[in-house]
């Protein structure tokens, strides 16, 4: 990245403000976008950003209502329903051609199944886009199947890398935009202040 994007970038971040590269808008068709953890309070910055890069799938490993942490203050139950609900409505009225939903630790998946009308709701398993093979998951495992792209989320261990053939992304360090047609990879960092929405410290300990 040129230091003018990084300045542009910082300067609409602190604005909350989106700010996409030109080469990430360029990028060929279809594209990919992967986001994990999302708390309700960077809803609409994610919300201008689908609107703008247009990805032809989406797929979220889970915890999408993070700031409330269900699996351990499960009286919230109805604050979850709520943001859940309008998150879902919100996502699946955009022009996304297929959402990929996993649930997370914090999440209600036969809520999750009760509201969506276009999306696919999982636990993990492989999944196929055009020609590339995801495995998706919420949690990160060592022993998964073999896939192109692993997609992870949940904790910030262990972050992204290349084992072998296949790239691991973890979907709390950033937004990841996948191009299919030449598999390229771009990440575009998530709004201030969005590890503290998730209650989760920066020295990368999840509760």
């Amino acid at each position: 990245m040129s230091v003018r994007s990084k300045v542009l970038q910082g300067i609409n971040l602190f604005l909350n403000r989106v700010y996409i590269p030109r080469r990430i808008l360029q990028m060929e068709r279809p594209l990919v976008m992967h986001i994990s953890d999302t708390p309700e309070e960077i809803y609409p910055y994610l919300y201008k950003l689908i609107k703008r890069l247009k990805p032809d799938y989406l797929i979220h490993t889970g915890d999408m209502v993070d700031n409330i942490k269900l699996e351990i203050v499960p009286m919230l139950e109805p604050d979850y329903h709520r943001a859940l609900e309008g998150v879902i409505n919100h996502l699946e009225s955009s022009d996304i051609q297929e959402i990929y939903y996993v649930s997370g630790n914090h999440d209600q998946r036969a809520k999750i199944e009760s509201l969506t009308e276009k999306g696919k709701v999982m636990n993990d398993g492989i999944i196929a886009i055009e020609n590339s093979k995801f495995y998706i998951n919420h949690f990160f495992v060592e022993e998964s199947p073999k896939a192109d792209y692993y997609l992870y989320g949940h904790s910030f261990e262990p972050k992204s890398h290349r084992e072998g053939e296949e790239i691991r992304l973890n979907g709390l360090e950033a937004i990841h935009v996948i191009g299919l047609k030449e598999n390229n990879l771009e990440k575009l960092p998530y709004p201030l202040g969005t590890n503290g929405f998730r209650k989760m410290e920066r020295n990368y300990r999840a509760l």
